[in-house]
């Protein structure tokens, strides 16, 4: 029973990250400036951490190049998609519906990937901490995968910041159309 508890508490962390990323990638979101400050510290710190513990393993540097620029690509991509909505209550942003689901499919897959090679391998010698950071300076394809996730969110929690000081509720009500509901200001 105790050898479930180590599988079933990180599953169910996974699965309640899974329902709020869901939630968060359908629709407009409320662009608030301190929730992207706190998000993008966070990402920023842990890629910082990561990366120092890289310099154990110097070759999966590597790894961490081709995550920094698919992440990178990823967050481009999603800043030339995004569109901005003024509601009543403030500002919503919508991201890139795919760009969001790639981010969210590598994420999965290889937390799959590394629990499913964690219940393969029997010996207590071989089995890795699924939650320690020492797995991404071990692992460089994990690191790789994590570097995607913190350069796409950085570049575009950073593009959000940006955007959010130059949006004007008065001055684009009057040059932007109103979107089909006629409660809102489109911008693109």
């Amino acid at each position: 029973m105790q050898d479930a508890a180590h599988y079933i508490l990180p599953l169910l962390f996974i699965a309640f990250f899974i329902y709020r990323r869901i939630k968060r990638t359908i629709g407009f979101q409320p662009l608030r400036r301190r929730r992207l400050i706190g998000r993008l510290s966070l990402f920023s710190v842990f890629g910082v951490v990561i990366l120092a513990l890289g310099f154990v393993h110097p070759i999966h540097f590597i790894g961490y190049g081709l995550g920094l620029a698919g992440g990178t690509l990823l967050g481009l991509t999603a800043i030339r998609h995004t569109r901005f909505e003024h509601r009543a209550d403030g500002w919503y942003y919508r991201t890139h519906l795919w760009v969001e689901i790639t981010v969210l499919v590598l994420f999965l897959g290889r937390i799959a990937y590394r629990y499913a090679t964690i219940a393969v391998s029997s010996s207590p010698a071989t089995t890795m901490n699924p939650t320690g950071f020492d797995q991404f300076s071990k692992d460089p394809v994990t690191a790789g995968v994590f570097f995607i996730i913190v350069s796409f969110y950085v570049i575009f929690f950073g593009y959000l910041l940006r955007e959010e000081k130059k949006l004007d509720p008065p001055a684009l009500h009057a040059a932007t159309p109103t979107s089909p509901t006629g409660n809102a200001t489109i911008v693109e």
